[in-house]
């Protein structure tokens, strides 16, 4: 496996964990979640993990086919969120979440494949591609289950991917932090 690039692109991966991570602790810690926390905060951490991921395109030059994949999987985020923002329902966020993250979650483990050794936060899309999916297959499944249900495969999901992507995000902040260090002693 290749060494990790010291101009990794850490600071949108922590971005999208932060994203995750809040998501996650709201689903979590919420005690008696309605319909519209589903809707308003499921929306808002659809919308904000291709926001999140938008970034990415400019880090992923290079790399082939890379940036068309993530730009659908950013616009399939994006617009799954703002559906389900504009519609404020349960009825919305299942078939837009579910569609966003399964085919964010197929984009990631396919990218995983073909990237896992040139570009670093390709190595955690086969953990992350698959909560994804996962989670997206079993929201239409839970739906009867009610809010509470939903929340719990969404947020599972988000916590796993806020966990892998925050880790990764810090190790190659270290390492950025390690090579520029390297790089001062060599020139001095």
């Amino acid at each position: 496996m290749a060494a990790s690039h010291p101009v990794a692109p850490w600071g949108p991966m922590l971005v999208r964990a932060a994203v995750a991570a809040v998501y996650g602790v709201l689903t979590i810690f919420w005690q008696d979640p309605t319909e519209p926390v589903l809707a308003y905060a499921g929306g808002a951490y659809l919308l904000l993990s291709g926001a999140a991921l938008l970034p990415m395109l400019s880090a992923s030059r290079g790399h082939g086919t890379m940036r068309p994949f993530l730009l659908v999987e950013a616009a399939a985020y994006v617009l799954a969120g703002a559906a389900t923002l504009i519609f404020a329902s349960a009825e919305a966020f299942r078939p837009a979440a579910a569609a966003a993250l399964i085919l964010g979650g197929v984009i990631e483990i396919v990218l995983w494949v073909r990237h896992r050794r040139t570009f670093l936060p390709a190595r955690d899309w086969l953990i992350t591609g698959a909560a994804a999916l996962v989670s997206g297959l079993l929201v239409p499944l839970v739906y009867d289950l009610g809010v509470r249900a939903m929340l719990g495969v969404t947020g599972g999901a988000a916590v796993v991917i806020a966990v892998i992507v925050a880790i990764s995000a810090l190790g190659a902040r270290h390492d950025s932090r390690v090579a520029e260090q390297e790089q001062a002693k060599a020139v001095n």
